[in-house]
């Protein structure tokens, strides 16, 4: 019991992503696509607040990054490929599901080079090296939600709001972010009011599982209002994910 004395509540929030993003795992398991996308989504809101509470309450051991490097191996590397995998792998050996099976492992093994570069030491310097893992996962959750695969026809799960199923899109998508988290792009860290924009583009994203119970009984209006949540946050990602670097080359050449 010595080692949980050494748990502090920033730890809590990242034990919180890690076991969410198991979670998601397990949906996907079940083919519950959607709902593994929100816990996902959820994993990311932990990890975001678990770097806050660890600088406003403290920490009580110096491997919390290995522990967050950890957690978001699971969510943000493991998950979303096997996400990838599942939605778009079918039975033989098609060209679709050889293209998802190289998809899903170039993101997993893009996320978890990029994760162990972070936890080296590429937290010690002003910017990412690479797209972050987080953002990589995001992108290919949202992009799922709008354009992957159409909801299983037995009606399990129809609260669903897939604007229309393009597997090549999400592919191509899974694929440029691997390379993005690979490269050695400069990314600037989200603080200050790119922070701010980066909370409410997860918000938009959550929303349609958090007023989902409000609306689903009008199929059309729950599907309207999420698919335009979801859009609106894809589109801030997007401004992330290919303006970061514009805005980093710009900062450093203001500073130097």
């Amino acid at each position: 019991m010595a080692a949980w004395n050494k748990v502090s509540l920033g730890d809590l929030f990242t034990l919180a992503n890690g076991i969410l993003g198991f979670f998601a795992i397990t949906f996907i398991l079940d083919r519950d696509f959607l709902g593994a996308m929100n816990l996902i989504l959820l994993s990311m809101i932990m990890d975001g607040m678990d770097g806050y509470m660890a600088r406003r309450f403290g920490s009580k051991h110096t491997r919390g990054q290995v522990l967050d490097s950890i957690s978001d191996s699971i969510s943000f590397a493991f998950a979303p490929a096997l996400l990838i995998y599942a939605e778009f792998h079918t039975a033989g050996d098609s060209l679709q599901s050889i293209a998802a099976l190289v998809c899903a492992v170039a993101f997993l093994a893009a996320g978890l080079f990029r994760l162990a570069r972070f936890s080296v030491g590429g937290y010690q310097i002003s910017y990412f090296v690479g797209m972050p893992a987080p953002a990589g996962a995001l992108v290919v959750v949202l992009i799922c939600m709008l354009f992957g695969a159409l909801p299983e026809p037995d009606g399990l799960h129809p609260d669903y709001f897939v604007a229309f199923s393009s597997p090549a899109l999400v592919l191509v998508v899974a694929l440029v972010s691997s390379f993005l988290m690979a490269s050695e792009i400069p990314y600037p860290k989200i603080r200050g009011k790119m922070a701010a924009a980066s909370g409410f583009g997860l918000l938009l994203a959550v929303l349609p599982a958090l007023l989902g119970p409000l609306l689903v009984g009008d199929q059309s209006l729950y599907t309207a209002f999420s698919r335009t949540a979801t859009s609106a946050a894809l589109a801030l990602s997007l401004v992330y994910v290919f303006g970061g670097p514009l805005y980093e080359r710009h900062e450093r050449a203001e500073s130097g």
